[in-house]
């Protein structure tokens, strides 16, 4: 047991049993997914993610990635492009495609590959500001959205999700000028208490982070534990854009319950 009755762990079975982890019968309930990523050179993580999509019973599926790939990616009929800039990467002027593409979409996936690009980091910006649907970001797709997280973090009227590494949660409520500070050597309560208050601030976040061995999913100041091993994932798998696809996936067969405990039913759905 803990001392803190915001503070609930899961298992080997899923602690929220509203959560529907089944495919829906008919193929029309079964949502649509937009996955966004890639750059010259860079596209195995959308490719894989497509993959993981498919498997697990999405309706529709689409891939956005810069038109820097076109000659790289072969031609199917879920496959989108936007406009590159110079190096390959998603440019600014990519943020229209990005949201007609997100328009057809009932949740988002900006899953990475993107680079250090500052075009891109424009893009999302934009994106963040206007898309009116559920986004997922992971890997370098959130360090090209942290810097605007000042304008994103308050406005964005529906849900963000963040698959982010420590370092990653650090640089965010920095930018955000967040009095509370975050190590990689705090104990583990102490940073389940700080995100137990940031989301609180902040409820339209959804986080999800890995310390300490300790899977933490945070949303509107509730959160939820896993032990890394108690679940299929290892601390390299966590980070290659598979477990986001989970919870994005899951999110789309369950858009009227709360994020976070989508996200930690996604935990251990693999």
């Amino acid at each position: 047991m803990n001392d803190y009755d915001y503070w609930k762990k899961q298992g080997l079975v899923p602690l929220f049993k509203d959560v529907d982890i089944e495919q829906p019968e008919q193929w029309r309930f079964a949502g649509k997914l937009l996955v966004i990523g890639g750059n010259k050179g860079a596209f195995f993580a959308v490719a894989n993610v497509l993959k993981v999509a498919h498997e697990m019973g999405v309706g529709e599926v689409r891939a956005l990635m810069p038109s820097s790939l076109k000659s790289q990616v072969p031609s199917t009929p879920e496959v989108y492009f936007a406009e590159a800039e110079a190096s390959g990467a998603f440019g600014k002027k990519a943020v229209n495609e990005m949201l007609i593409q997100s328009e057809w979409a009932d949740v988002v996936v900006l899953i990475g590959d993107t680079g250090k690009n500052a075009e891109t980091s424009v893009a999302f910006a934009e994106l963040m500001k206007r898309c009116e649907k559920p986004i997922f970001l992971t890997r370098d797709a959130v360090d090209a959205a942290i810097p605007d997280v000042m304008n994103w973090g308050t406005l964005r009227e529906v849900e963000t999700n963040l698959l982010l590494t420590v370092p990653q949660l650090q640089k965010m409520l920095r930018t955000l000028y967040y009095p509370k500070v975050i190590t990689l050597s705090m104990p583990t309560n102490q940073l389940i208490e700080t995100l137990h208050k940031f989301t609180i601030s902040y409820p339209k976040i959804c986080l999800t982070t890995f310390h300490n061995s300790q899977l933490i999913v945070a949303q509107n100041g509730e959160v939820v534990t896993e032990e890394l091993g108690d679940t299929n994932w290892t601390q390299i798998t966590l980070w290659g854009g598979a477990l986001a696809v989970y919870m994005a996936v899951l999110r789309v067969w369950n858009l009227n319950i709360i994020g976070y405990k989508v996200a930690s039913t996604a935990l251990i759905y693999k």
